[in-house]
């Protein structure tokens, strides 16, 4: 088991809970003139979270403290009131990312219990 790797599980479901709040966001927008919808940029925070470091190809870069989750305007039809809030797409966008946070979470949580096994085992 690579401990290692909690910081990066850490960040991850960091950025799932941020892009959360910004489906959220976009929903509760839905009727807002001039609302643009946002969203954070998983894929470059997932890229940016398993770069490997110049020293050696085999480390990763440690995160960074908290989140740099960018947020980005997400592009969508304007609507006749200058918003672009399309709410298929936010439902469906909102679904896959809960997914991926459970996603996370379910393998967190096995690791932390391989660990608990380990530690529990070690002793007799």
């Amino acid at each position: 088991m690579n401990i290692g790797s909690f910081p990066y599980v850490e960040n991850l479901l960091n950025v799932t809970a941020k892009r959360q709040q910004a489906f959220a966001a976009n929903i509760a927008n839905l009727d807002t003139p001039g609302y643009k919808a946002t969203d954070v940029d998983f894929q470059e925070e997932l890229s940016s979270s398993l770069r490997m470091t110049s020293t050696s190809p085999t480390h990763l870069t440690p995160p960074g403290a908290g989140s740099s989750a960018r947020i980005i305007e997400v592009e969508g039809k304007l609507k006749a009131n200058g918003n672009t809030v399309d709410i298929d797409t936010q439902m469906t966008e909102m679904t896959k990312n809960g997914l991926q946070y459970v996603t996370l979470v379910q393998y967190l949580n096995q690791k932390l219990k391989t660990l608990r096994s380990s530690l529990n085992e070690g002793g007799r």
